[in-house]
């Protein structure tokens, strides 16, 4: 492979066809703080260490007495956040996914010599939103499992010493921690494979209409065909984000705490963004024929 080549036509394409930046923003913002706490106060209590506020359905003299109303008006508000904000991260990483697909769609379309824009690279990524979706959460599956198998194992052991309190023998913990660490040593590696071949897994989807699990199957084929192509391309990422690291680390520290730059530091995001993702799917181009 020309790699100085590849870099240079990667960066023309960008330059010349600035939607892909503004695709690669949507993409930065979902790979993206959170705090607080609540106080109470002594001012709504009667002498009787009750809460002077009445329910307008009736008495409840135990309830009130251990939440008063203004702390479930406060836990209501902090649940409608928490879900709103939740709701938020999820409808940006479904932009960012299908962004995702439209900036290799798009880049696709160029290369071969067609004409694109936001709109069409968009509705490429939007037609197969849902396969592009399955390609996203297949990575997460994994751990996913392995954190609900982590939690009925406390759980377990949580009811044992319960019940049995002293009496909980080492090897009681020991029985049951074993299979939990043989279930991770066989679900971390595949997670992090998955996370791995997710980037080929979409230009199998975007570029030769393959469903979820074909995507995968294509794009380690395509991966163990051109892993030393594959390994140097990486390593280039590697080296030319550690570069930029080191060029902007100080005017990125000034735009972080400068909010007024904010969307400066976000258009740089999508720029390096995009440009990776051109450089790959340049690369799959050239590996898949």
């Amino acid at each position: 492979m020309d790699y100085g080549r590849m870099l240079k036509r990667a960066w023309s394409i960008i330059w010349e066809n600035k939607f892909l930046i503004l695709l690669g923003i949507i993409v930065a913002l979902g790979s993206g703080g959170r705090g607080g706490g609540l106080g109470s106060g002594g001012g709504g209590s009667s002498g009787n260490g009750e809460s002077s506020y009445d329910f307008p359905f009736g008495d409840m003299p135990t309830l009130r007495a251990e939440i008063g109303f203004p702390e479930v008006v406060i836990g209501l508000a902090a649940l409608a956040v928490i879900s709103f904000a939740l709701l938020v991260a999820i409808l940006v990483w479904v932009a960012a996914t299908i962004a995702r697909g439209g900036l290799i769609a798009g880049v696709n379309t160029i290369e071969g010599g067609g004409a694109s824009s936001f709109a069409a690279a968009w509705y490429a990524g939007w037609d197969k939103g849902w396969r592009l979706l399955g390609i996203g959460i297949a990575p997460a599956i994994p751990t996913f499992i392995l954190a609900l198998a982590g939690l009925a194992t406390a759980g377990v052991l949580a009811g044992l010493w319960g019940w049995l309190g002293q009496n909980v023998s080492v090897a009681a913990g020991i029985g049951l921690g074993v299979p939990f660490v043989v279930l991770a040593c066989i679900l971390v590696p595949i997670a992090l494979a998955l996370s791995l071949l997710r980037t080929f897994a979409n230009r199998a989807c975007m570029l030769e209409d393959l469903g979820v699990m074909a995507s995968y199957r294509r794009g380690l084929e395509v991966l163990v065909t051109n892993i030393g192509p594959a390994i140097v391309l990486f390593l280039v990422q590697v080296g030319i984000s550690i570069a930029l690291g080191l060029v902007l680390f100080l005017p990125g520290l000034l735009m972080v705490l400068c909010c007024i730059l904010w969307p400066v530091l976000l258009a740089i995001k999508g720029t390096v963004t995009s440009y990776f993702s051109t450089l790959w799917t340049l690369a799959w181009r050239e590996w898949a024929g």
